[in-house]
């Protein structure tokens, strides 16, 4: 459906995560309108009312947002991992929000605030089009964008377009490649970086997480320090092959654990320096809120004027 924006128009933008759903409108011409990011907590694992209540509460939260700013909400857009019917606006992920498997969610929306046309998309598609909208990025004809966090994520631009599969999901995915013992999530990720250093300082506590690794690294902690030294080399690994074979010019890094990568981009560059082809490697500028940026412009670029 195409939609037609003026200035009095906005687009709900949501970034939908595990524990939080991340939301702001953005303006027609792409930019977050000021006051009105906010986010709502929401269990993943939790009950299909629970889940479909914090929807809804977000709905409602934006709808008046945007009446405070004597706006319109004309579109909604939400981004959120696979596996998921982005036409259908189903979910089909059964490792997380499995009680709302296959449960339409566009009338969470629409009960809200109306007959809008609610666009989703994959994380990584709305992370990769954020990154590089308005940005020093457009002079590469090939983009590639890797995204840290729970999971391991990747996208892939080409002359401006996102390469997307038939279901929507990235068109080069390699979290579930065959590396080492297992695949390339179970190394570069969440959980790997904390079981790297567990296994190397087994006396650690039961909770510490990425961020404690990162702070330890950078108060000198040798483990800590050879777990992020270990993490550029595994993703090099991972990506030499991927990056080498496509001509990929640049590779941009997001993701919470990227808030890191100067623990760790000095041996992902050493990895990847024979890649002739591949001229910029660099934490994305907006990691934060890429997301939502770059699913505002999925449904900005359903507009004929744009």
């Amino acid at each position: 459906m195409k939609i037609m924006f003026n200035s009095s128009d906005c687009i709900l933008a949501v970034d939908a995560g595990g524990t939080f759903l991340k939301a702001a409108l953005v303006s027609a011409n792409g930019n977050i309108i000021e006051n009105t990011l906010f986010k709502i907590p929401v269990d993943s694992n939790g009950s299909l009312q629970s889940i479909s209540d914090s929807y809804s509460l977000l709905a409602s939260v934006g709808l008046e947002k945007a009446s405070r700013e004597n706006l319109r909400i004309k579109g909604v857009g939400v981004c959120i991992p696979g596996p998921f019917d982005y036409l259908g606006g189903q979910s089909l992920m059964k490792h997380k929000y499995a009680t709302i498997y296959g449960v339409p969610m566009r009338p969470w929306f629409e009960t809200v605030i109306g007959n809008v046309p609610i666009t989703f998309l994959h994380d990584s598609t709305a992370f990769i089009l954020g990154a590089t909208v308005k940005s020093k990025y457009k002079k590469y004809r090939k983009i590639g964008a890797v995204i840290i966090g729970t999971g391991l994520g990747f996208a892939t631009m080409i002359d401006s377009k996102v390469l997307t599969n038939p279901a929507g999901g990235p068109g080069v995915s390699i979290y579930s490649r065959q590396y080492r013992d297992g695949i390339a999530e179970d190394y570069v990720s969440r959980r790997g970086i904390i079981s790297q250093y567990k296994n190397l300082c087994p006396d650690s506590p039961t909770d510490i997480d990425v961020i404690d690794i990162a702070n330890l690294a950078c108060s000198g902690n040798t483990a800590a320090i050879t777990v992020f030294t270990r993490t550029g080399l595994y993703l090099a690994e991972i990506l030499h092959d991927v990056l080498q074979h496509n001509d990929y010019q640049c590779l941009l890094l997001g993701g919470a654990i990227s808030k890191s990568s100067d623990l760790f981009i000095n041996p992902l560059k050493q990895g990847l320096s024979d890649i002739t082809t591949l001229e910029l490697i660099e934490q994305a500028d907006n990691i934060d809120i890429a997301p939502i940026l770059g699913t505002a412009q999925a449904v900005l670029r359903q507009s004929p004027a744009l």
